[in-house]
Order: C-alpha cells, then sequence, then structure tokens
C-alpha cells in the first residue's frame, strides 16, 4: 500500500502527444455547426488544453523551489503560477493577454458552450479553420520557447 505510483509516461511525452492529437482533430474539422463537428472542436481544445497543463508540470520541477505547488490547479492557472518565476514571466504574461493563444482558446472554447441570443449582432471572431490553427501555431512556439529557456538554464 506504501508504494509509490511508478511514472510511466513523462509529462514532457503527454504534452507532445496531445499536440500531436490536437493536429490529427484539425484535419478533420469542418466548421458546419453539425453537433459532431462542435464536438471534434470542443475535443481539439481540450488537447491543446492537457498538453498546456502538462508542459505546465513539466516545467514546474525545473522551479519547484520558487514557486507554490501547482498540481490541483488547471491549465490556465498552472501557467499563471508559473509566471511567478522572472524568468518565464514576460513569454507567459503576453500569451493570457487578448492577443495571446490562452485568451484566444478560452474564447474559442466560450463560443463552443455557452447558448448565445440569437438576436444580438455579435462583432467577435467565430470559430474557423484559420482561428484554430493559429491557436495551435502559437502554442507551439510558445512551447519551444519555453524549453529553450530551460536548456539554456
Amino acid at each position: 500500500m506504501g508504494s509509490k505510483l511508478k511514472e510511466l509516461v513523462k509529462e514532457k511525452e503527454l504534452s507532445n502527444l496531445y499536440i500531436d492529437l490536437s493536429e490529427e482533430i484539425l484535419k478533420n474539422l469542418v466548421f458546419d455547426s453539425s453537433p459532431q463537428d462542435n464536438q471534434n472542436q470542443l475535443l481539439f481544445l481540450n488537447c491543446i488544453e492537457n498538453s498546456i497543463s502538462y508542459l505546465a508540470d513539466d516545467i514546474y520541477k525545473s522551479f519547484k523551489s520558487d514557486i507554490d505547488p501547482i498540481e490541483d490547479l488547471n491549465f490556465k492557472f498552472k501557467i499563471i503560477q508559473l509566471a511567478n518565476s522572472e524568468v518565464l514571466k514576460n513569454i507567459i504574461l503576453k500569451e493570457i493577454e487578448p492577443s495571446g493563444f490562452i485568451y484566444q482558446l478560452e474564447d474559442s472554447k466560450d463560443k463552443l458552450v455557452s447558448d448565445h441570443d440569437k438576436n444580438l449582432i455579435i462583432s467577435n471572431q467565430s470559430n474557423d479553420l484559420k482561428k484554430f490553427s493559429l491557436i495551435l501555431d502559437k502554442y507551439k512556439i510558445f512551447k519551444e520557447l519555453l524549453r529553450k529557456i530551460l536548456d539554456e538554464c
């Protein structure tokens, strides 16, 4: 009973796996507002969220003496907690702003799961292939930048 759970897959590998899954899902999205496509869009966004969460867990190992524990937080708050490190602060905070991929990810998810009044004129950009591709590309750049910083430290 007292034995520790053996780690079968590292966080870095899980993060990469979820990115691969999101890329495969993106290839099959048609943005036709069908229930199946809406579920696939949600699955795409959840895969990116999971990838971010595992990336944060992986990075946390290098900074755990400087940052409060993050294991009970969701993907966004894990990243925000990592921003408490001076080394990561500038890179992370710009991705939480409206031009950053985390904000765009949450905005896209909100558009999928919330019921909007059909009588309101909405000026926000709807979910489409370009937006989802942009989120994925920005996340990959962010991920590589963080990993390069870790390699240099």
